[in-house]
Order: C-alpha cells, then sequence, then structure tokens
C-alpha cells in the first residue's frame, strides 16, 4: 500500500470513531449488562378487602412445598401459599452450604409460587413466610434432599428400560 492512502484511511478511521462516540449511550448499554433490581410488592388497596368474610379473616395462610426432589445446582422451587385474603408479604430463603440466602418468590396462577434456587447436596432446608392482610402470619422450615448430578445420570442411566430390554437380551452377567 502507498504512502498516499494511508491518510484517507487515517481520516476516514477516525471519522468513525467520533461519531460513536458522539452517538454512543453509555446509560443504555449500561442496563443491558446489569440486571435490573425487581420492583418490591406494594401494600395492597383499600379496595381489595372491602367484603367482610375478608375481615374476619383470623386464619394464617396454608404454604405446602410441591417439589420433593432438589438436584445439585440451579432449580425451580414449586410451592403453593393458600389463604382467603391476599398476602402482604412473602418470602423465601434457603440454605446452600452455610450460607443462608433470600430469594424472590414468583406469583404463578392458582395461589402458585416459585423461586430460583441453587443447591448443594445432601440436604437445603427452605424457610417460607407468609403474611395476609389481616396480619395473620405462617411460617415453614422443611429440609428437602438435594440429589447429586453425577449419581442422577448414573441412575437415569441404568434404570433406563432400553439398558433393561437390552440386558435381558444378553442373559445376567455373572
Amino acid at each position: 500500500m502507498n504512502q498516499s492512502m494511508y491518510i484517507p484511511i487515517m481520516f476516514t478511521s477516525f471519522f468513525i470513531f467520533i461519531l460513536l462516540l458522539i452517538f454512543y449511550n453509555d446509560h443504555l448499554s449500561y442496563a443491558q449488562w446489569v440486571m435490573q433490581p425487581l420492583p418490591l410488592p406494594g401494600p395492597p388497596g383499600p379496595d381489595c378487602c372491602s367484603t367482610s368474610n375478608l375481615r374476619n379473616d383470623t386464619t394464617p395462610p396454608r404454604i405446602i412445598i410441591i417439589t420433593n426432589i432438589l438436584h445439585e445446582g440451579n432449580n425451580v422451587l414449586k410451592l403453593k401459599i393458600e389463604d382467603e385474603s391476599p398476602l402482604k408479604l412473602r418470602g423465601i430463603n434457603f440454605t446452600q452450604g452455610n450460607k443462608n440466602i433470600e430469594t424472590y418468590l414468583a406469583k404463578e396462577q392458582n395461589q402458585e409460587y416459585i423461586a430460583l434456587v441453587k443447591v448443594v447436596p445432601p440436604f437445603t432446608e427452605i424457610q417460607v413466610r407468609a403474611v395476609d392482610v389481616n396480619d395473620n402470619s405462617a411460617r415453614l422450615v422443611q429440609q428437602i434432599k438435594v440429589e447429586n448430578w453425577f449419581n442422577m445420570i448414573i441412575s437415569s442411566i441404568t434404570n433406563n428400560p432400553i439398558w433393561k430390554n437390552t440386558q435381558s437380551l444378553f442373559g445376567e452377567y455373572r
């Protein structure tokens, strides 16, 4: 490349660099890299509990953990919180080794909730708390078994019906 081409290439590169600096919006790119915090649930409005049935509710919420077994790593924990009146506070804590971690409890349909938990074997302790608008509170503490991912893979291979049928064709190994 001859010397006369260096100046236009440098000028064009410099011009593109200046244009990128002018139109670059660092706030937009920052939002793509960092997850924004989840909004906190506000207190229920006054129109939620106007019926006399809900004002006379004295029973605490009933908490049922639907998930029986967790696997090592990230899991979706499903649970159900049943109550006659709406909840004003709900939360979940779980243990990860020696650490106690609080995570978000997302509402699904039919009073069901899910939470993303990251667990390690052999057990994790789940603590769920719920308070309804009449200040009736409930708390559930439960240990859930955590399976090791390697043992889970080995058991799924050995318990596979295809493997068992193939083994029955060749006879038992002794």
